[in-house]
């Protein structure tokens, strides 16, 4: 006899898994798709330490070097962020300033340009004598400017995977921990999902496999890549605090590359990393500590910038990303089938998307569309490729 079918199923429990399983689960009433018997199946226990979505804190913003996530960015911080602050009743996003800046070599005109293209407001351009009197903890040695985002703010991201799982659980989501995904049949009707623990069969299915997707989507190999993140946590004393420290980007270039950094916020230290999406062919099932010479280079690259002493490195720790060529989302219907969406939401600046991307998600496996009108304009540019490895060239950090 065959097991009841899902009427959705979403594979992978990190912050985009789990956004897409409150949202096909809540009542159209209050905004849901309201499908009765969602299933959400995590490969490990929910909030581990081995994918993309865990550690206290995440940056958000509005400046980007695209026109289109900048809309995108806009909505997500007008829309969904309230909505899920206003149902789990804890304040996930905290306010702060965004500092931007970087050598006339690097991409600051770019991002400054997908600002003004966008037309978005709380950001302005300012001399570095100005950047440097309201930000003294920055040195701002090879910048001409900088842009000030006052939008500006830091991701509570621990708190905000609680939040998501308890209103998972509330709105009756059957959540399959320590069940690892090992094949997806979107040929049979309904779907076949074959597990290490028995076969699910679902009407639907929504893939947000981070670092995994590429074994379990075919038209994913070749497409992504993994690349394993090396973070530090480093002492800089009161100033470095949240609420007199900014989260800040440093656009290098090619020849300095991508840096950023936060306030401390949960645990001691300002957080900071390399921006690293060109390395590739790390094994996800594999789960080795910090690279010492890593942090190291963050170290020194604080050093060069900061106008503050760099203390002890209180902390060091990995992430993955899961890298597309031009570090563009996929997120679309697999080709031929439309009941199966994937949704990877990658390269590095993904988690300030969530609450949205739960939304696109489910719309797009329910309905065929987001209801997005920022998402539907330019849904094309992130589509699932057609044959393995298609995938256009360029960069959007």
């Amino acid at each position: 006899m065959k097991p009841p079918a899902f009427g959705a199923l979403v594979v992978g429990g990190g912050v985009h898994g789990l956004a897409t399983a409150w949202r096909l689960a809540r009542a159209p009433a209050a905004g849901g798709s309201g499908v009765e018997r969602v299933a959400l199946v995590e490969r490990f226990r929910l909030h581990h330490d081995r994918g993309s979505s865990h550690g206290f804190a995440r940056i958000t913003r509005t400046t980007y070097s695209d026109e289109r996530y900048v809309r995108l960015t806009r909505v997500a911080h007008a829309e969904d962020w309230p909505l899920l602050e206003r149902e789990s009743e804890r304040t996930l996003i905290h306010r702060c300033d965004g500092l931007f800046f970087g050598p006339p070599e690097g991409d600051l005109e770019r991002w400054a340009a997908a600002v003004a293209a966008a037309g978005a407001s709380g950001v302005e351009r300012l001399e570095v004598r100005e950047a440097r009197r309201r930000f003294p903890a920055f040195a701002l040695p090879d910048s001409e400017f900088v842009l000030h985002d006052t939008t500006g703010g830091v991701v509570a991201a621990a708190e905000t995977l609680l939040a998501l799982d308890r209103r998972c659980r509330v709105e009756g989501v059957h959540v399959l921990e320590e069940t690892r995904v090992l094949a997806i049949d979107p040929s049979s009707d309904p779907v076949v999902v074959d597990t290490d623990r028995g076969r699910l069969l679902a009407e639907r299915v929504v893939v947000t496999a981070g670092a995994w997707v590429a074994g379990l989507v075919p038209a994913m190999r070749g497409a992504v890549s993994v690349s394993r993140q090396h973070v530090g946590y480093f002492d800089v004393g009161p100033a470095g605090e949240f609420g007199r420290f900014p989260v800040w980007v440093y656009l290098g270039g090619d020849a300095s590359g991508l840096f950023y950094g936060l306030p401390a916020f949960g645990r001691p230290g300002i957080k900071a990393a390399l921006h690293g999406v060109s390395a590739s062919g790390d094994d996800p099932e594999t789960h080795p500590g910090p690279d010492a010479q890593a942090i190291a280079g963050v170290r020194s690259f604080l050093a060069s910038q900061l106008a503050l002493p760099i203390g002890d490195t209180l902390h060091a720790e990995t992430c993955l990303y899961t890298n597309t060529p031009d570090e563009h989302f996929v997120i679309g219907p697999l080709p031929g089938h439309a009941n199966v969406v994937v949704g990877s939401i990658c390269s590095g600046h993904g988690f300030k998307f969530g609450p949205l991307m739960g939304r696109i998600l489910a719309g797009l496996v329910m309905d065929g569309t987001s209801g997005v009108p920022e998402f539907e304009r330019c849904r094309e540019a992130f589509a699932v490729p057609s044959v393995p490895g298609a995938h256009a060239p360029g960069r959007v950090p």
